[in-house]
This record gives structure tokens, sequence and C-alpha cells, in this order.
């Protein structure tokens, strides 16, 4: 999402706001029941970062999840999945709040907000 709306932005990005944020990723390792169990109880990063519990849905093989955030740390979701052990190689934010990401886009392509999303996510038209 691209806006000039500084209000907005920090309130769907800050961490402290704490607005789910879906992600798809992709790793080079399957993920596990016992790495889901993780992600809900929170990680300690290597660093000290705490990361806040988080949803891990495993798809498949496990190569492939649904990721929940409800803060959003630098790299936060590379990180805590390093932590497990896996790679992340493909990471793609499916929505943030209520936003949902138009699947009909193709990568590099953009529409402006509907009046209905806009007044989902608190903004102004």
């Amino acid at each position: 999402m691209l806006t000039n709306d500084g209000e907005l932005a920090h309130r769907l990005l800050s961490p402290r706001h704490h607005v789910d944020k879906v992600y798809y990723i992709r790793t080079d390792a399957p993920l596990t029941e016992e790495d889901r169990e993780a992600f809900a109880g929170g990680i300690l990063l290597a660093d000290g970062t705490v990361c806040r519990p988080a949803g891990l849905e495993l798809l498949g093989d496990g190569r492939e999840a649904l990721v929940t955030l409800h803060e959003g740390k630098f790299h936060q979701i590379k990180r805590m999945t390093a932590s497990r052990g896996a790679a992340v190689c493909r990471l793609k934010r499916l929505s943030m709040g209520t936003l949902v990401l138009d699947q009909t886009l193709r990568p590099g392509e953009f529409r402006p907000l509907t009046a209905e999303e806009v007044s989902k996510i608190g903004g102004k038209l």
C-alpha cells in the first residue's frame, strides 16, 4: 500500500497498534507442528528481540504457510523462521487488518482503494 497519510500508515504499521498482518511464506525446509507451537508462544530471537505470539498455519508439506503477525518488527518473519531452522524463500503480504490484497493485480500493478476500503482501515479520502 502506498499512502501519503502518515497517521494512517503509522496506525497500520506500528507494532504498538497490533494490526493483524497475514503473509504467505515458502521455506527451504518444512515447518512442523512444533514450529507452529513456538510461533504461538512467541519467540525469543538470538539477538534478544522478543516476538509476540504469532499464527502459523501450515500448508501442504509444511514448506508453505500463512503467518499472522500482530506486530511488525524488522524482517520479523524471516528472523522467526530462521530461529526454527528454515529460510524464507518467498514472502508475500496478503492482508493488513481488513485490507486484503487484490488478487487480480499482477506484480507491479496498483489501483486506488475504494471508499469502502479506506473507511474500513480508518483513513480519509
